[in-house]
């Protein structure tokens, strides 16, 4: 186990104190102070990077952050040994749903062979551009790029089952959408059973999969980037062990992607040879721990890892997901070490409050703060108030959920919402009609930083408020009114009379100053309701 995480306990009481008070809005009034990236669960990246800097080896990072786990290598288990001693077990989604999926040789070459019969119909070799698609009478074929004159079929067709197989030991395949390439590697063609369209992927041995694995920079600790290599590892393979061979994937999987997992699982990315290459020291911490994972007994863990925290990783069940004994939160002060060098220490994201509030149904919110927090320091219940279909209501949530609905770094974080109004607080019984009034530009307050709630409304701002919210073009002049000459909202009071809502509280005078009684807004608003 480490000997320097106590070392930097202090540090991170430190910087939670430090970023615990937000600071106020400069762009948006909501502003949101907090730690990490990520979802905080698993090996913390930025603290494996600074534990391995000071020393530590990666049997220590992973005995760490996988608290009561051990590393195992593949060819003893007793889980799937068939499975996970095949050469090319794993099929990685590169492209799904697709009308026809083009591929191009760009070393070596490949037969062109239909699964189903065996049937190979041609040899792509080097510079050689190809496609993949249906031919019009419900089967598929392969056709060769020829010139600008298009695309040349090869015959025979067959069903849409089909890959590109390596005949020497050089091959590299490029996929252009994608924009990579890939060696090691057989792209494979599948059909969705229910859409018709089709899927790509590439067949590969799990060691060549961990090679092109992408998610962190080469000049690393070896200790950190071989941690990274056997939590990616033990990734894919749990994956591997969920799905079985791909010759027993379900409905579902061959409709979702006709393979374990995509390039792209939100887990972590695939970039295939193109993210090998300049890459020595990862490679070479992959080719030092091959075939190792971690384990608990005979199983693999689910293995999963994120960029840092608040100096605690999250338990999986805190984030909502099912518990596992070695997914738990544990030190990751870590994070904070000066040789992390980790950039999302701490963060300031500003929204406006409308950001928020449209992503939980509410017209504006008027209040939101955190009112638990996880083992982790992560928020866990939000509160949320506002306006939702013109009534004040509150909805809990979960700290997850806001950020996922911001696009949060992380679930480290505090919030602070700038009232529009001094006087006017998120526990005022009105504070979301009157934020309201304020967003919709039917008022700016009594002063520039106040609403005065309790101050009656006088017959002129009454004017204004019906004007503004009806969007009434002004009419200025033509009345007989004599006494809102001067008033501030002279041209509000004109256009209510153009639009006969007040005939005045005379013939000749409107009263602007005096308060507007209960029965004279009764009137105002029929009138109103007559002209919508």
């Amino acid at each position: 186990m480490f000997r320097i995480f106590p070392k930097l306990a202090a540090l991170t009481a430190v910087v939670v104190l430090s970023i615990s008070s937000p600071a106020g809005a400069t762009g948006g009034d909501l502003t949101f102070t907090g730690s990490g990236w990520g979802h905080g669960i698993g090996l913390s990246q930025y603290g494996a990077r600074a534990v391995a800097a000071r020393g530590a080896t990666a049997a220590e990072i992973l005995a760490h952050y996988f608290p009561g786990t051990t590393l195992r290598h593949l060819n003893t288990l007793d889980t799937e040994p068939e499975l996970l001693s095949s050469d090319a077990p794993l099929w990685v989604g590169l492209l799904q749903d697709q009308s026809e999926l083009t591929f191009r040789i760009e070393e070596g070459s490949a037969g062109l062979c239909f699964d189903d019969t065996g049937l190979c119909v041609a040899t792509a070799t080097k510079g050689q551009r190809w496609k993949f698609g249906p031919d019009g009478s419900g089967l598929c074929n392969f056709s060769r790029q020829a010139g600008e004159g298009g695309y040349v079929p090869f015959e025979p067709p067959g069903e849409c089952s089909a890959s590109a197989q390596p005949i020497s030991a050089d091959t590299v395949l490029q996929v252009p959408r994608k924009g990579r390439s890939y060696r090691n590697g057989m792209l494979r063609f599948r059909q969705s059973p229910t859409s018709g369209q089709l899927h790509l992927a590439i067949q590969l041995g799990i060691e060549d999969y961990v090679r092109g694995v992408q998610e962190l920079p080469d000049g690393w600790p070896a200790a950190a980037l071989e941690a990274q290599a056997t939590v990616s590892r033990t990734l894919v393979v749990r994956h591997l062990i969920e799905h079985g061979p791909a010759a027993e994937f379900d409905a579902w999987r061959l409709e979702l992607c006709a393979c374990h997992l995509a390039d792209d699982d939100p887990e972590q990315a695939f970039g295939g040879y193109t993210a090998e290459l300049g890459r020595p020291s990862w490679q070479d911490r992959v080719g030092a721990s091959a075939g190792e994972v971690v384990t608990l007994g005979d199983q693999v863990i689910w293995a999963r890892f994120t960029s840092s925290t608040w100096g605690m990783t999250e338990s999986n069940d805190a984030a909502g997901d099912e518990a596992y004994p070695y997914l738990i939160s544990v030190d990751d002060s870590a994070s904070f070490d000066v040789l992390a060098a980790n950039p999302y220490a701490t963060w300031v994201l500003e929204f406006d409050q409308g950001d928020l509030g449209s992503a939980f149904g509410f017209s504006w919110i008027t209040d939101a703060r955190v009112t638990s927090r996880n083992e982790s320091r992560s928020a866990g219940s939000v509160v949320l108030s506002g306006i939702i279909s013109g009534r004040p209501v509150t909805v809990d949530t979960t700290g997850v959920a806001v950020r996922d609905a911001l696009g949060l770094h992380s679930s480290y974080f505090n919030i602070a919402l700038t009232q529009r109004f001094a006087d006017v607080g998120p526990s005022h019984s009105f504070s979301g009609e009157i934020f309201g009034l304020s967003e919709l530009g039917i008022t700016n307050g009594c002063t520039e930083i106040t609403f005065c709630p309790n101050e009656p409304v006088s017959r002129e701002q009454m004017a204004a408020f019906l004007v503004r919210s009806l969007g009434l073009e002004i009419q200025e002049g033509g009345t007989p009114l004599i006494d809102d000459d001067g008033s501030l909202f002279e041209a509000e009071i004109d256009t209510l009379y153009h639009h006969g809502i007040t005939t005045g509280c005379t013939e000749t005078t409107f009263c602007p100053a005096e308060a507007v009684t209960r029965g004279q807004m009764a009137a105002f608003l029929i009138r109103v309701l007559a002209i919508r």
